[in-house]
C-alpha cells in the first residue's frame, strides 16, 4: 500500500518593517513581491508614514508601544512562519522588540532574513544613535542571511568608510560579518565603474560576486524590493547565489522600467510594471 503524500502547504512570511503610505518602499513593496510568489505575508509595522523620509516633509506614527500587544495576540492565534524579514528600526527599543518576536516565533526551521537598514553613500542615517547600532549588531548576529548595502556593511564591522573599495577588501568586510554571527551574507548594490555588483558569502563558502551592467540611479525602496524577491527565491529551496542574482534583476528591470516612464525620483521604483516576471517561478511542492 502506498504512502500518502503529505498536504501542500503555503509558505508564510512574518514582516517587520515601516508602512509608507506614499513613496512605494518597505511594507508596500515587500507585501506585494511576496504575494506573487505565492508566501502569505503577516506584517509588524514597526510604524506609520505619510510618505517615505526621502520627502521634503512627512508625517511618522511610531507604533512602538503598539508592538508587544501585537505579538501577544499573534501567539495567542498560535502564529508559526516559514521566515521572519526585518527592516527599518526607529530605535533601540524596537530591536529590543524584535528580539523579543523571534524568542516567541522563530523555530530552528525559520529563516531570519535581517536587512540592517542604517544608512547609504557613506553616511548612517540621521536616526542611527550609538545605541541602535549596538542593536543592529544584536540582530545581525542572529541573522540567516543578512543583506547590508555597503555602508551599512561598513557601520557593523565597524569599518572606516572611503569612496572606493577593492573587492579584496569588500570579501573581508563580508567575511567580518559571518564572524559577527551571520549565516550568509549579500552586500549588495556595489557600484564598480558600469557596473553593479552583489558579494555573495556563505559560511564556510568562499566569497562569489554577480555583476550587471548599471542601468539606472538606485531609489528609496530598491532594498527593500532585493530582500523581498531574495526572500521568496529562498522560500522555493534555491541557492543563494541564485536568490540573489534573481533579486538583482528584478529590480534592474524594475529600474529600468521606472526610468523609461520618467518617474519621479522620490515616488520610487515602479516595480508593478514588472511583477509579473516573479509569476510563474513557483509552484506548490
Amino acid at each position: 500500500m502506498s504512502q500518502m503524500s503529505k498536504p501542500c502547504r503555503q509558505k508564510k512570511a512574518a514582516l517587520i518593517n515601516d508602512l509608507s503610505g506614499l513613496g512605494r518602499c518597505s511594507l508596500s513593496v515587500q507585501l506585494p513581491v511576496l504575494s506573487v510568489m505565492q508566501v502569505e505575508c503577516l506584517l509588524l509595522p514597526t510604524c506609520i508614514l505619510s510618505n517615505h523620509t526621502g520627502y521634503p516633509s512627512f508625517y511618522l506614527k511610531d507604533l512602538t508601544e503598539d508592538l508587544d500587544g501585537m505579538m501577544d495576540e499573534w501567539q495567542k492565534q498560535e502564529v508559526e512562519v516559514d521566515a521572519i524579514v526585518t527592516g527599518f528600526l526607529s530605535s533601540q527599543k524596537q530591536v529590543h522588540h524584535v528580539l523579543r518576536f523571534l524568542d516567541l516565533f522563530q523555530t530552528p526551521k525559520t529563516l531570519l532574513v535581517v536587512d540592517p537598514v542604517m544608512g547609504d553613500h557613506g553616511k548612517p542615517y540621521p536616526t542611527i544613535t550609538p545605541e541602535l547600532q549596538n542593536g543592529m549588531h544584536q540582530l545581525a548576529s542572529r541573522a540567516d542571511v543578512l543583506l547590508p548595502n555597503l555602508t551599512e556593511a561598513c557601520i557593523l564591522t565597524k569599518t572606516a568608510w572611503k569612496e572606493q573599495f577593492s573587492r579584496a577588501e569588500i570579501e573581508r568586510i563580508a567575511a567580518k560579518l559571518i564572524e559577527l554571527g551571520a549565516n550568509q551574507v549579500v552586500i549588495s548594490g556595489i557600484e564598480d565603474g558600469q557596473l553593479i555588483c552583489d558579494c555573495t558569502l556563505e559560511r564556510d563558502g568562499r566569497p562569489a560576486w554577480l555583476e550587471a551592467k548599471k542601468n539606472a540611479q538606485m531609489r528609496s525602496g530598491t532594498g527593500d524590493l532585493f530582500c523581498a524577491v531574495l526572500t521568496g527565491a529562498l522560500l522555493q529551496n534555491k541557492p543563494l547565489d541564485q536568490a540573489a542574482l534573481q533579486a538583482g534583476e528584478f529590480v534592474r528591470k524594475a529600474l529600468e522600467m521606472t526610468q523609461k516612464l520618467h518617474v519621479p525620483q522620490e515616488e520610487g521604483t515602479a516595480f508593478e510594471m514588472v511583477l509579473c516576471d516573479l509569476c510563474s517561478c513557483h509552484s506548490l511542492s
